[in-house]
């Protein structure tokens, strides 16, 4: 016999004493020892579906959030007098604002799947901070004010998906 079958054999499980309750359904002996939980971690595969099902489910709502802001600007804001919110005369306002109105269906999906707010901040964060830098720089004259918009768009996404990638068991497992 090895080691671990002597240990085994000396081994002996007891269950807690018996209490009658009035009403109480009694389990046999054998049933009270056994456990059903089972915590199988989700293989690879599994994993990396639910971490690209999230991440698309992140850029549709970044697509909602954009074509709604364009919709409610080009027809109510610009023509009711706001033309700070104009792509051609301010873009650094009209790529905070398109990053804002990218982020609020993005987080309340987020809040929807039952996400940590910590989680949504991180992804709101990979929103802004992309438009912040970039009026920054092109504030400081080291790019022109048209880059401001399809650079801001373009670096949101590798932003979301590193935060994502950073925080992989929280999107790949939950």
């Amino acid at each position: 016999m090895s080691i671990r079958d002597q240990h085994m054999t000396n081994t002996t499980i007891t269950s807690p004493p018996q209490q009658e309750v009035q009403g109480e359904v009694s389990f046999p002996p054998r049933a009270r020892k056994m456990s059903t939980t089972s915590t199988s971690k989700p293989t690879r595969v599994r994993q990396t579906l639910r971490f690209l099902r999230h991440f698309g489910e992140m850029v549709l709502a970044m697509m909602l959030g954009m074509g709604v802001f364009g919709v409610v600007n080009g027809t109510i804001l610009i023509p009711m007098g706001f033309p700070y919110l104009s792509a051609r005369l301010f873009p650094e306002a009209y790529a905070l604002a398109m990053a804002f109105s990218m982020t609020v269906p993005m987080v309340a999906w987020m809040r929807i799947r039952k996400h940590a707010w910590r989680l949504s901040a991180e992804m709101a964060g990979a929103m802004i901070i992309p438009a912040a830098l970039l009026i920054a720089v092109c504030s400081i004259g080291l790019l022109p004010h048209t880059v401001v918009i399809p650079g801001t768009h373009i670096l949101m996404v590798p932003a979301m998906l590193g935060a994502m990638l950073y925080r992989w068991r929280d999107y790949a497992c939950h």
